[in-house]
């Protein structure tokens, strides 16, 4: 087995160089390959980890002296012959239900945990965020902690102290940056480890879990920084039982089941697996609001880009086509009118557009293609009715079908992008 990346500070902000430096350590590295891969490439081959679970009574003091214990339980495999291909730049969800791999495979990527049988390797600087206060010197101050996990990655002081700042104002700690990270909630120490994460300049970034620790105001910042880190080429592998944060940020879906790869698709089409696994019906998130007894569903909501590509990430201006499909529950309905909602982070309503479909007998698909989005940068959701006659006559209703981002541009701020051009100078007079 190879493994490309070194092991971390204890799991918490883990450190990885890709099977070789990073090189350019005062921020990102250039192009180039490293370790005979491309920065940000992540690569799987027959992976394999599994662990022992010693029983309760074995290793005890009776058991030493007579030389027996009792037998233990089989191990438990982690992993079991993954295979996985991550290009530069993609963002991968990682889900499935407890124990089936994740956490395990963030570890192994991160050089925290190593395999038994297979490959892994990940290009360039590996940032990790993993668990709640690991990789912290708990009887230093968050001030002091910064200046630790940064020199493992590398950073000397002159370069932390060009981010201190920043990194410190984007924790939210205030006076208690200055305070012992013994001292800290849950929350403080997730603002601290995705602060410092934020600011070093990954190729590669790892997050499991960590983010729904910290509140929810907190939470959309973070994801708005990772739409930023996407959005200059970093490649993202996050895991996470929100499929909303998951639709958000990430192109593509892995779901993992026992160990194995169950399914690898676009992120639509694995959260509906994923749904499907769990028993929580036809792929709807968990934030979904859809009353029993409605004669129509909207389902299969998903966001393409002008490439016909899978997208969750976009720039203002681009084409994007939402695709969708109105399926009858039972007998065939009509008249049957849909109704577009976007949603910007506060949940105000941005868009809404409304097109009549007529009779619905099985299953519609429907498209709507944004010619050019006039958004700016954030996080925004899509919402979506099924309506008859009028506008008291409700065929469905669901709320958070699909989540996007769009890149923030500097010099830009507001939800709309009207684009328009600047004058300079003396204006004309105009005659009385």
């Amino acid at each position: 087995m190879s493994s490309g990346s070194d092991a971390g500070p204890g799991g918490g902000l883990g450190r990885g160089t890709g099977g070789g430096t990073a090189g350019g350590l005062g921020g990102r590295p250039g192009g180039g390959t490293v370790g005979g891969l491309d920065r940000g490439e992540i690569v799987l081959e027959h992976a394999s980890r599994s662990f022992s679970v010693r029983a309760d009574n074995a290793g005890t003091l009776k058991g030493l002296l007579i030389g027996r214990s009792a037998p233990g339980p089989p191990p438990v495999q982690a992993l079991r012959d993954v295979n996985l291909h991550v290009a530069p730049g993609e963002t991968l969800g990682l889900v499935g239900r407890n124990g089936a791999g994740k956490s395990s495979t963030l570890k192994v990527l991160a050089g925290i945990i190593p395999l038994q049988h297979g490959r892994a390797a990940c290009g360039g600087r590996v940032v990790s965020l993993l668990e709640l206060g690991a990789g912290f010197g708990r009887d230093f101050s968050g001030r002091e902690n910064i200046y630790l996990n940064s020199a493992l990655y590398g950073l000397g002081r002159r370069e932390v102290e060009e981010r201190l700042q920043d990194i410190i104002a984007f924790s939210e700690l205030g006076d208690f940056i200055d305070v012992p990270v013994r001292t800290y909630s849950s929350g403080m120490y997730v603002r601290l480890g995705f602060a410092i994460a934020a600011h070093l300049d990954a190729d590669i970034m790892l997050i499991d879990e960590v983010l729904a620790v910290g509140d929810e105001s907190f939470q959309r910042k973070c994801l708005r920084r990772i739409s930023e880190q996407i959005a200059t080429g970093t490649t993202l592998v996050l895991v996470s039982h929100d499929a909303h944060s998951i639709e958000r940020v990430c192109e593509r879906v892995v779901v993992l089941e026992a160990g194995e790869v169950a399914c690898d698709a676009p992120t639509a089409d694995g959260l509906l697996h994923y749904h499907r696994q769990m028993g929580t019906g036809s792929g709807e998130t968990a934030s979904v609001r859809r009353p029993a007894g409605y004669p129509v569903e909207v389902v299969q909501l998903g966001l393409r880009d002008a490439d016909g590509r899978a997208a969750r990430l976009f720039h203002s201006g681009d084409v994007v086509r939402v695709e969708l499909d109105v399926a009858a529950r039972g007998v065939a309905v009509e008249p049957v009118r849909v109704r577009l909602e976007v949603r910007d982070e506060e949940g105000r309503a941005v868009f809404r557009t409304t097109q009549g479909v007529g009779r619905v007998d099985g299953r519609v698909p429907i498209a709507f293609e944004i010619a050019r989005l006039a958004l700016l940068g954030g996080d925004y959701e899509l919402a979506a009715r099924a309506l008859g006659d009028d506008e008291a006559d409700d065929l469905d209703r669901a709320d958070r079908l699909a989540a996007f981002s769009v890149a923030r541009e500097p010099e830009a701020d507001g939800v709309a992008d009207l684009r328009g051009t600047w004058e300079l100078g003396t204006r004309a007079e105009v005659a009385p």
